[in-house]
């Protein structure tokens, strides 16, 4: 049953780990497509499109769907190891003792080199770390730590850097109305691929599509 059949039904959803439907998004990318998991015995079982989500419709990539993959991969990373030797060599160690050893070697880094050979890198999408990159940053500043990449650094820059030179700020990201929108300038990008780019736009072939039809 969707959402919306649960609601027309006035079946209460199941609480965070109960078995039943459970109504998310995929965090995967800045649109943010509705999803649908299904728990059977406190376990994820399936993750399937959420066809009354109003902005995805139905739409959902296979980054999203296939997220069982990873979550239940044997060789999923759930505590701190520590490399013994050469490629694919560790050892599982406590964290008390990841991060003693971690703070050994920082420490050790700033006062040879100093802060600048130390730099800071969250995960992808870095949109949903901001709080992360919050908390961190003091604790960054407090060493004089201020080079900081993300997953847009690698696939955003031309964005951030467009942003900089009109608006003087990398972080202003004017998100365009692509449904009342009738022409669409579009460099060095192919949202077919990159999914818009932070367009947020879930659906955005048939975006182009109604672009396409308003326009000339």
């Amino acid at each position: 049953m969707t959402r919306r059949d649960l609601s027309e039904a006035g079946q209460p959803r199941p609480r965070p780990g109960e078995d039943g439907r459970h109504v998310t998004f995929c965090r995967n990318c800045e649109a943010f497509c509705g999803l649908e998991v299904e728990v059977q015995n406190g376990r994820a079982v399936k993750i399937l499109p959420d066809r009354s989500n109003p902005a995805s419709r139905g739409h959902a990539c296979i980054k999203g769907t296939a997220a069982l993959g990873f979550i239940y991969d044997e060789d999923r990373l759930t505590r701190p190891m520590r490399r013994t030797g050469g490629p694919g060599q560790f050892e599982p160690v406590g964290w008390d003792e990841a991060l003693a050893d971690i703070a050994t070697r920082l420490a050790e880094i700033i006062r040879r080199d100093g802060p600048e050979a130390v730099a800071n890198y969250i995960g992808n999408p870095a949109a949903f770390n901001t709080g992360l990159q919050l908390a961190i940053t003091p604790f960054l500043n407090h060493f004089g730590i201020v080079k900081k990449f993300s997953s847009t650094t690698q696939d955003a820059t031309a964005r951030l850097s467009a942003s900089f030179l009109l608006y003087g700020t990398a972080y202003r990201l004017p998100i365009p109305d692509l449904p009342r929108c009738d022409m669409l300038l579009i460099f060095g990008a192919n949202p077919l691929a990159s999914h818009g780019s932070i367009l947020t736009a879930p659906r955005i072939l048939e975006d182009l599509d109604g672009i396409a039809q308003r326009g000339r």
